[in-house]
């Protein structure tokens, strides 16, 4: 009976030991760290590759806990519990860079952060994100990007293919961007100005400015919204970003910052879209015509070798390229004639003009600069055409060397203002057009419709014609308040 008590008595003892020791254990087995993940949205382009991160989970665990990453950080989560990814220390700096960077909806987190992890597999448990924006402010944030990305994908529609919503999305970017002003009047780099909002996608959604790697995420962003495979590219080197965009199997490279070279710096010059980076190969890319882009990497895209668009239709067109009814209309530059005409292009190819009679379209030429990768400065000529397109409320509009024009898309031509000077932009902002000339470049003249339809009640009435019925009456007007 002792020996028993002694037994009861020793076990007691160690168990109380053990107990006791329970939380030493745990806290011996967790540890914490700080990390800096390398963020597109905060101006880094030394961006790790997906095949740099090793997971010990599998991928349909992986996808649950990105989007368990991404629901957190919406919902500005002090703590995620990441334990099921199975992601070392040593790799978890690329994979949160990664997951943020693919959602560039993420623009109000930090690259600063701590983690958890379990001392003896070294495998990340949980993340404790920094954010950049006081959680007070990112709901109303929240809204201008909701806001902007629905203005941005109304430019298209089901009846397009992926290659024309990819085309909409690329040429609404470049006439609505601005590249803010980074150098002073000496060609000097303001080191005080803030450009953190403008490497992110709220940037252009925001008030439409954006630096490149904006202009990447934005794009990203729109392509990701239309279910179209889309990453982003950086290249250290260059200091820079672009895109790759998957269609039909093939990868292409589109670079909207190099195809939206604003006349005015710092300024928009609306209805401007070059297409010489448009749905590019690697080769060309890393061409004089691709600018010499050299030393990037891309996340999840691979090599771009279809070379289908290389020189396509629109790679010397600059202005904008719409798409009706799955049809192609753009003005189709004679650059030794000094003439324009707008082109009507057919899915099959098949070519025509929707008005015979061309435009007096005055070229200016034009020196883009590019570095190539052995540090040589190249200075790149290029015409252009003061001539813009735009499409709005069913009809087409644009200008010669003087007078702006109406086109009806059964190719009737009215005239429309006169003698307003060589046009270097056309737009429509809040439904009205939007212009500036060669002449006075900084001053943006808007045609209020509510007024034109005031002062020509007796005169041609198309351009109130909102809804494009032919005639103009309290219809339109209704559509032009609520507008």
């Amino acid at each position: 009976m002792r020996k028993q008590k002694r037994i009861i008595a020793i076990l007691l003892v160690v168990l109380s030991v053990a107990l006791m020791c329970v939380p030493f254990i745990s806290y011996a087995m967790v540890r914490t760290g700080e990390g800096e993940a390398t963020l597109l949205q905060e101006g880094d382009y030394d961006i790790a590759t997906g095949e740099s991160v090793r997971l010990g989970a599998a991928k349909s665990t992986v996808d649950t806990v990105i989007e368990n990453i991404h629901n957190g950080l919406l919902a500005y989560s002090s703590r995620i519990d990441i334990s099921a990814l199975q992601c070392s220390v040593d790799d978890f700096d690329a994979f949160y860079s990664n997951v943020i960077n693919d959602n560039p909806d993420l623009f109000f987190v930090s690259s600063s952060y701590r983690y958890y992890y379990n001392q003896t597999s070294n495998y990340v448990t949980a993340v404790a994100p920094q954010y950049a924006m006081p959680k007070d402010e990112v709901e109303a944030a929240m809204q201008v990007f909701e806001d902007g990305a629905a203005k941005a994908l109304k430019e298209v529609d089901s009846s397009m293919t992926d290659l024309q919503k990819a085309l909409t999305i690329h040429d609404y970017i470049c006439s609505y961007a601005i590249y803010p002003n980074i150098y002073d009047a000496n060609g000097n780099y303001v080191e005080s100005l803030d450009l953190d909002i403008y490497h992110s996608a709220y940037g252009f959604f925001k008030d439409e400015t954006a630096v490149c790697a904006g202009y990447t995420l934005t794009f990203s962003y729109l392509m990701h919204r239309l279910g179209i495979d889309c990453e982003y590219v950086s290249s250290d080197n260059m200091e820079h970003a672009w895109n790759k965009i998957k269609l039909d199997g093939n990868w292409y490279n589109i670079d909207i910052t190099y195809d939206n070279s604003d006349y005015v710096s710092g300024e928009n010059t609306y209805g401007l879209a070059y297409h010489s980076c448009f749905l590019k190969s690697d080769a060309y890319f890393q061409s004089e015509s691709g600018l010499y882009h050299y030393g990037y990497m891309d996340y999840d895209a691979g090599d771009a070798t279809d070379t289908t668009y290389d020189n396509y239709f629109w790679t010397d067109v600059n202005s904008r390229v719409y798409v009706v009814n799955g049809d192609y209309y753009y003005l189709d530059p004679d650059y030794s004639g000094q003439r324009a005409y707008l082109k009507k292009r057919t899915l099959n190819g098949t070519e025509s003009n929707v008005n015979n009679t061309s435009l007096r379209a005055p070229t200016i030429s034009i020196t883009r600069f590019a570095e190539d990768s052995s540090g040589t400065q190249h200075q790149i000529p290029h015409t252009d055409i003061l001539c813009k397109l735009l499409y709005l409320d069913g009809k087409f509009f644009t200008s010669d060397y003087q007078n702006f024009y109406c086109f009806k898309p059964d190719g009737t031509r009215l005239a429309f203002l006169s003698n307003v000077g060589y046009t270097i932009s056309i737009g429509s902002v809040d439904g009205n057009i939007v212009y500036q000339t060669y002449s006075d470049m900084s001053e943006i003249v808007t045609v209020d419709k509510k007024q034109y339809f005031r002062d020509n009640l007796n005169g041609d009435h198309f351009y109130p014609d909102v809804n494009n019925d032919g005639i103009v009456n309290g219809r339109d007007w209704a559509g032009i308040i609520n507008n």
